[in-house]
C-alpha cells in the first residue's frame, strides 16, 4: 500500500511538472534593450542596446539565420552581411520627434560588447529633425511583439536636461517632459522592474517556495508536525525572508558595482541548483531548525543573478546608487507580495494529513523535478535557459 501511495505521489509530481514547466519554461529568460539619446536642438545622436541572444531570438532565427555561433558568441561574417537588415530592423522601431512628424536616422557601423558573460548588439545611429521645435518623445517598439515580457530603459539628454523612463508593452513612449527628469520617475521605473522580475523569475519564487512549505511545520521524533499558532509561522518565515533578502542584497550590490562577477552560466545553474536542494531538503530533511541559514546562503548565489538583470537592463550612471536601491526594493516588495498571499493558505493547510503526506512530498518533488530540467539546461546551454 506505501509503495502504490509512492508510485502515485511520483506519478502525480511528473504530471504536475510537465504542466507547470510548459509556462514557466516559455517565461523566462527576460530581454532587456537600452537606449541612449543625445539631442541638441534638432540634432540627434545615440545608440541602442540588445543582447545577441534576444535579436536572434526575435529576428533572425526566422529570416537570415542566427548571428551567434552556438558558443552565443557573434558571427561576424553574419552580421557583416546582413547589416543593412539589422539597421533597418532596429531603426524601423525606434522614433523621436512629435506625433505625425518623426525624425529621421541614420546608422553607424554596428558594434558588440560583452559584458558579465553577455554579448550585446550595439547600433550607433544619428539623426536631423525637421520639424520645428525640439523633439518631444521618444519611441520604443522592438522586441514587443515576440516577447511582451521586454523591457527597455530610455536614458536621453536634450540640451543639457536629463530624461529617464522605463519601456514596457504598456508604455512604448517616453514624453521629454518635466516628469521624465525627476528623480521620481527613476525610482519609480527601477521599482517597476524590481519587482516585475520577481515576479517573472520562477526560479526564485520556487527557491522561495521551497523554504516556506515547511515553514509552518516543526520537525519532530523524525516527523512533520503543524506550528501551534500565526505567530510562530509568521516569524519562521520571517527569518527566511530577512536572511535570503540580506543576502542577495550583498552579492546584488557587489556585482553591480564591478566588485565581483561572475559567469551567467554559472551563477544561473547554481540557482537551479538551489531550488533543487531546498525542495529534496522538504523530502528528505536535513536543515529543519535552521531554513533561515539556507536561505542566507543560496540568497548568496540569487543576488548575483539579479545583478544580471541589471546588467542587462543597465544602471543610469549619474543616478547608478538611486537605480539600484529602488531595483533592491522593487524585488522586496514583490517578494514580500508573494509571501503575503501564500502565507495564509499554507497556515490554514498545515493541520490537514494531506499537508504534510501530500502536499510537501509532492510540491516538493514537482519543484525538484522542475528545477533539475533547468540546471541540465542551464549546465549544457540546451535550450538557451528556458525557464530561468
Amino acid at each position: 500500500m506505501k509503495r502504490s501511495l509512492g508510485w502515485r505521489i511520483v506519478a502525480a509530481a511528473f504530471l504536475a511538472t510537465t504542466v507547470f514547466y510548459a509556462p514557466c519554461a516559455l517565461a523566462h529568460k527576460t530581454s532587456y534593450g537600452h537606449l541612449k539619446a543625445d539631442i541638441s536642438g534638432r540634432a540627434i545622436k545615440g545608440e541602442v542596446e540588445l543582447a545577441v541572444r534576444d535579436f536572434d531570438f526575435a529576428f533572425f532565427d526566422f529570416a537570415f539565420g542566427p548571428v551567434a555561433n552556438g558558443d552565443g558568441q557573434p558571427d561576424w561574417r553574419q552580421l557583416r552581411r546582413h547589416e543593412p537588415e539589422i539597421d533597418a530592423i532596429l531603426l524601423n522601431k525606434l522614433s523621436f520627434g512629435a506625433p505625425g512628424a518623426p525624425c529621421s536616422l541614420s546608422p553607424g557601423p554596428i558594434s558588440v560588447d560583452l559584458r558579465g558573460g553577455e554579448y550585446f548588439l550595439s547600433l550607433p545611429f544619428s539623426g536631423a529633425c525637421d520639424a520645428p521645435g525640439e523633439p518631444a518623445q521618444v519611441g520604443y517598439d522592438l522586441m514587443f511583439d515576440v516577447d511582451p515580457q521586454h523591457r527597455a530603459i530610455i536614458e536621453v539628454t536634450r540640451n543639457g536636461e536629463a530624461f529617464s523612463g522605463l519601456i514596457s508593452p504598456e508604455a512604448k513612449v517616453l514624453q521629454l517632459s518635466a516628469g521624465a527628469t525627476a528623480l521620481s520617475a527613476t525610482v519609480l521605473a527601477y521599482v517597476l522592474q524590481g519587482a516585475h522580475h520577481i515576479w517573472i523569475g520562477y526560479d526564485h519564487i520556487l527557491f522561495l517556495f521551497s523554504l516556506l512549505l515547511p515553514a509552518v511545520l516543526m520537525r519532530m521524533k523524525d516527523q512533520w508536525l503543524p506550528v501551534k499558532d500565526l505567530a510562530d509561522a509568521f516569524w519562521s518565515i520571517a527569518r527566511i525572508v530577512t536572511a535570503f533578502t540580506l543576502a542577495h542584497s550583498i552579492t546584488l550590490s557587489v556585482a553591480a558595482f564591478g566588485i565581483l562577477e561572475l559567469p551567467s552560466r554559472f551563477v544561473e545553474s547554481a540557482i537551479a541548483a538551489s531550488v533543487v536542494v531546498a525542495a529534496v531538503n522538504n523530502i528528505y530533511p536535513v536543515m529543519t531548525d535552521k531554513l533561515w541559514a539556507v536561505a542566507f546562503g543560496f540568497g548568496l548565489i540569487h543576488g548575483f543573478g539579479f545583478a544580471s538583470v541589471l546588467n542587462e537592463f543597465g544602471l543610469p550612471p549619474e543616478r547608478k546608487f538611486v537605480s539600484l536601491i529602488s531595483f533592491n526594493v522593487g524585488v522586496e516588495l514583490g517578494q514580500l507580495a508573494i509571501v503575503a498571499a501564500i502565507l495564509p493558505v499554507l497556515f490554514l493547510a498545515r493541520r490537514s494529513i494531506a499537508y504534510t503526506r501530500l502536499v510537501m512530498p509532492l510540491g516538493s518533488l514537482a519543484i525538484s523535478m522542475i528545477a533539475l530540467i533547468w540546471l541540465i539546461e542551464r549546465m549544457t546551454g540546451v535550450g538557451d535557459f528556458l525557464g530561468g
